[in-house]
């Protein structure tokens, strides 16, 4: 018995330790209970687009000139007077007002992530309305934090936001317009 406790110190002191890897993996790792929020490249985030802008300019002008002009004539028998007057004047105003609203939801793809965590969205969708086309593309930066529990964020928090939305007319009248023309409307 001596003898083994021996050896087996002896195999204890002069061997190498053993190499262990943990199973944990943090890049792989996913919670069974936890919601999962988009955070990693190819994960997808659903975009509520909710943009409102509106400009206005107003320009006022008053311009007023006036010529005056006048002469006096005389002789010993008659005398003539005249006189010419001219005025110009203008007054204007101009104003512009400008409103857009545009409400959306698009679910886009993280393409990228940089050194201090930020998550770079990508993604277009394209809608058919009525014979026309439609496109809305986002591309921008996000912080993770922003992400809510539903994998949802507001386009107010996007960093650079490239938030687009476009139609195309396909030059034929709808199936509607066709219609209500058919009626003679």
């Amino acid at each position: 018995m001596r003898k083994f406790k021996l050896t087996l110190l002896a195999c204890c002191i002069f061997c190498s330790q053993a190499n262990a890897t943990s199973l944990y993996s943090e890049d792989t790792y996913q919670s069974l209970v936890e919601d999962p929020i988009a955070k990693k490249v190819g994960d997808s985030v659903t975009v509520l687009v909710v943009e409102k802008s509106s400009a206005a300019t107003n320009n006022q002008s008053n311009n007023d000139q006036s010529v005056n002009v006048g002469g006096k004539f005389s002789t010993s028998t008659r005398e003539e007077k005249g006189s010419l007057g001219l005025n110009f004047g203008y007054n204007g105003t101009d104003s512009a007002t400008r409103y857009g609203k545009l409400q959306a939801q698009i679910t886009v793809d993280i393409i990228e992530k940089d050194r201090l965590g930020r998550l770079r969205l990508e993604g277009k969708q394209k809608i058919l309305i009525d014979g026309e086309e439609q496109f809305i593309s986002v591309k921008g930066w996000i912080r993770p934090e922003h992400i809510d529990s539903n994998n949802n964020i507001l386009s107010t928090r996007i960093s650079q936001a490239d938030i687009e939305y476009t139609g195309f007319d396909n030059d034929e009248p709808s199936f509607f317009t066709r219609f209500f023309s058919w009626l003679g409307f």
